[in-house]
């Protein structure tokens, strides 16, 4: 389970750094930041899940507004850290 948790972070961190690129489909946008949040709000005693949920409204609010790229790139890094380490734990 941990695996498939830590494989989804590291797709909201490719998804967040490709989140200024108009081709990205809105609908995958939405469902991995709404499974970003979910997994965040299941796991709200875990700092990570912090990074989780501002990942995920960082997501959605890309969606309307244009948010500096050093945003996205520094929770891209935290939330694809946290899928590597996930990965190898």
């Amino acid at each position: 389970m941990v695996k498939i948790l830590g494989i989804l972070d590291i797709i909201a961190a490719i998804v967040l750094l490709s989140a200024g690129v108009p081709g990205i489909p809105q609908g995958l946008v939405i469902v991995i930041a709404a499974l970003i949040c979910l997994k965040g709000f299941i796991f709200i005693f875990d700092i990570g899940s912090v990074f989780d949920i501002g990942g995920g409204i960082l997501l959605l609010l890309s969606l309307f507004i244009a948010l500096p790229f050093l945003l996205l790139l520094v929770f891209a890094c935290l939330l694809g850290v946290k899928g590597v380490l996930s990965l190898a734990a």
